[in-house]
């Protein structure tokens, strides 16, 4: 079962795995018959269906009703009936044949007992089904209400809201440009690069908490007010944890804790809130550092203009091996005409003036 939704421009897609299940599934129905058919030639060599391994057969029917429902379960009832049926003999040795009704009422209790274990079968796991659905609608509630709050945090201090689309698009970039170097190929795979997708807008999720004389001071912070503005990344933090706590199931959010609380880390460890240093910061929070300073470079405030593609990257190179991880800033660097090409697109020159500095 697949899900999509939308918020302000960004789409996600949270899926339950519905088509790896069906997968799993058939391949125990088709071990069952596998099974089936092994019993059948236990039986055969044992004897014939006189002695008590016939009873043996329950099992692989009980294992394809289970697991693949009454209807698989008949039929698999059926042709496993069938293997010890008109053609498997009663006594082999004495070569003396079932009478027909012995086999007939073997097919049916084998279907009979089919039938039951596969409709309480398909009974439970449409009311699982039922469960993680609710379950769904009700974390895609709160993920709306999370994100929607991201993008109040965004309008509080003056900024479009699309910055967090464009850090996001940028993150994903970066994940998919660093999976094809040799260190990470076995670490970055298609999921971390949709997690961090779906992470990235929540980084500073943890700014509804701080007050709006701080957030929209207009100019520079005092040492106290710096203080208290860092404290978002932590309230961004326990937000977050408390959503995963409740909707333990979605791995994204993991990633989305790392990131907000240590998204202004520091390569160098100068850094805050932990003052982590080099690869001790989660990689997912040393990306999504490049991306938000960059964005944040490219981006006109009130107290400056938008620096050019050249002129932001220039800046972050600088500080590669300072502030940065020096590998992503070397990703960054040689993916520029596609993060220029994704930066003209959304044009983020034009958002509106943030009477705020902050430093990065």
């Amino acid at each position: 079962m697949n899900s999509v939704w939308q918020v302000s421009g960004m789409q996600f897609s949270l899926k339950l795995n519905s088509k790896e299940i069906s997968i799993r599934s058939g391949i125990i129905l088709l071990l069952s018959y596998i099974l089936a058919a092994a019993t059948a030639f236990v039986v055969y060599y044992a004897g014939g269906t006189s002695k008590v391994y016939t009873n043996l057969m329950y099992i692989p029917i009980t294992i394809a009703a289970s697991t693949n429902g009454k209807r698989h379960g008949i039929v698999h009832a059926i042709a496993s009936g069938l293997m010890l049926g008109p053609y498997m003999p009663l006594d082999v040795e004495n070569g003396v044949m079932q009478a027909p009704v012995n086999w007939i009422i073997r097919v049916v209790m084998y279907v009979i007992i089919a039938y039951v274990i596969g409709f309480f079968a398909d009974h439970y796991r449409q009311e699982l089904l039922n469960v993680r659905k609710r379950d769904h609608e009700i974390f895609e509630a709160h993920m709306a209400t999370i994100y929607s709050l991201v993008k109040l945090a965004e309008s509080r201090d003056y900024n479009t809201g699309e910055h967090v689309l464009r850090v996001a698009e940028l993150c994903r970039l970066l994940a998919g440009k660093l999976r094809n170097r040799e260190k990470y190929k076995n670490y970055i795979n298609d999921s971390y690069i949709e997690y961090i997708f779906k992470a990235a807008p929540l980084h500073d999720i943890g700014k509804v908490g701080i007050p709006d004389s701080i957030l929209l001071k207009p100019g520079r912070l005092t040492p106290e007010e710096f203080e208290i503005m860092k404290t978002h990344t932590v309230i961004g933090e326990e937000t977050l944890l408390e959503v995963k706590q409740r909707y333990s199931g979605y791995k994204f959010l993991e990633m989305a804790v790392h990131i907000a609380r240590h998204h202004h880390e520091r390569w160098d460890g100068t850094g805050y809130p932990d003052g982590l240093s080099g690869e001790d910061i989660p990689l997912s929070a040393r990306i999504m550092a490049v991306a938000d300073t960059y964005d944040a470079l490219r981006s006109k405030r009130v107290y400056k203009e938008a620096l050019t593609h050249e002129e932001s990257l220039e800046v972050i190179r600088q500080e590669a091996g300072t502030h940065f991880d020096p590998e992503i800033v070397e990703v960054l660097l040689e993916s520029e005409n596609e993060i220029n090409a994704l930066y003209i697109e959304a044009d983020p020159g034009e958002s509106k003036p943030r009477p705020v500095l902050v430093d990065l």
